[in-house]
């Protein structure tokens, strides 16, 4: 079936879904570094200050190697994946926080998983010892 794009007549595909989120019951913030100014690294900056995402699935290290080839894993406690609606500014090493828990981002991008959902983004986050 042929993908919708914004010209096409079936523009509805591009709205947010409600069962969506209605299951999307996290709430999250992202943060990145700041800028380099004289040579020093900024602290971390509040990048998506409050980010309605679905709850944390936890994941295996061969699962995550299997499908993301390209995640490379540090010292591994815990792989985690989480999916939110529409195309965010979330790259890797971006902290996501939940509660007060900090996880590293490993891995965001755009997935499509339903026919009814355009632009949703699947995250991948790796929590540190």
């Amino acid at each position: 079936m042929r993908r919708p794009t914004s010209t096409s007549p079936w523009i509805w595909w591009t709205m947010t879904s409600p069962s969506f989120t209605r299951l999307a019951s996290v709430t999250a913030l992202t943060k990145r570094q700041g800028a380099v100014v004289n040579g020093l690294a900024g602290g971390m900056e509040t990048k998506i200050a409050s980010l309605k995402c679905l709850p944390l699935d936890p994941l295996t290290p061969e699962t995550a190697q299997a499908i993301y080839k390209t995640v490379e894993l540090e010292a591994w406690v815990g792989l985690y994946q989480t999916m939110t609606q529409g195309s965010l500014d979330i790259d890797n090493g971006d902290q996501f926080i939940v509660g007060s828990v900090t996880y590293k981002v490993r891995a965001a991008v755009d997935w499509y998983w339903s026919p009814t959902v355009d632009n949703t983004t699947l995250i991948i986050l790796e929590k540190l010892v």
